[in-house]
């Protein structure tokens, strides 16, 4: 399954590939952002956040003030969370806010509107799931890169011919403890594309792709961005081959090649 299928593929591609388009949001396929409906709470709540069900520690929660006329948007308080994945905040001034999750790669928000005596049955929780997406299951950090290709003019995106896919060489990859966003390892892909991180201990990481800009450009694919690899000795996987393409609001796309699950 890979990741925002770009909504400019045509139809017969589409079926041909097989690939499920993933939302980028579960709170809609239309757009490109978090809901604007406010969502109402009272002076006291708690934030959750769960991966597959599981509490995530230490993602910071940030909120921060909506703009009003002449004044602009400013942080109000940053929590993270704790062991069970939820942060508390108390006593919260009435006005409307952004809530969400602050991160480099895959931040989150909502538009909270706190009020003294909130409608009944509204909740005083508020839930995220992150990142939002299934990480890449392997046991080894190391595979090969590969990103879809501009076959025409550079100026000009064929998009009525299968799309093709070529090795990605130079591109700086660098790996993240996926929560704290700390360093672990960085490399450049070979020639041939392949890469391997070795030792890499079980967890959730998040693999940074930075490819360089050929003139003329080469690549259809955003070249910066993220994906989520969870490292795990039990996995079927031993490696991970990556496919990148583009996704919808210009995101970077990603998946096993065509033929291997996600």
């Amino acid at each position: 399954m890979r990741k925002c299928l770009n909504l400019l593929t045509n139809a017969a591609t589409f079926l041909s590939t097989g690939i499920l388009l993933v939302l980028l949001t579960s709170q809609s396929s239309l757009a490109c952002s978090d809901s604007s409906f406010p969502t109402q709470i009272g002076r006291n709540f708690k934030v959750e956040v769960f991966d597959r069900g599981k509490p995530v520690e230490g993602l910071e929660i940030e909120l921060s003030t909506d703009s009003e006329g002449q004044e602009k948007s400013h942080t109000v308080l940053i929590v993270k969370t704790n062991a069970e994945g939820s942060a508390e905040f108390k006593s919260v001034k009435p006005r409307l806010y952004y809530l969400g999750i602050k991160h480099p790669a895959f931040a989150s928000s909502i538009i909270l509107k706190v009020m003294r005596r909130p409608p009944k049955k509204d909740s005083d929780t508020v839930t995220f799931h992150w990142p939002g997406w299934k990480p890449l299951s392997t046991q080894y950090v190391a595979g090969s890169l590969t990103g879809r290709a501009r076959t025409s003019r550079p100026t000009i995106i064929d998009m009525t011919s299968p799309p093709v896919y070529s090795v990605v060489p130079g591109a700086t990859l660098t790996l993240f403890k996926a929560v704290s966003g700390e360093v672990v390892s960085s490399q450049p892909s070979q020639e041939a594309g392949k890469f391997e991180f070795k030792g890499i201990p079980a967890g959730l990481y998040l693999l940074r792709v930075e490819t360089p800009v050929l003139n003329p450009v080469h690549w259809i694919y955003p070249t910066d961005g993220y994906v989520p690899i969870e490292v795990d000795p039990a996995s079927q996987f031993t490696g991970v081959d990556l496919e990148l393409d583009n996704a919808i609001c210009g995101e970077l796309a990603w998946g096993r090649p065509e033929g291997k699950p996600h």
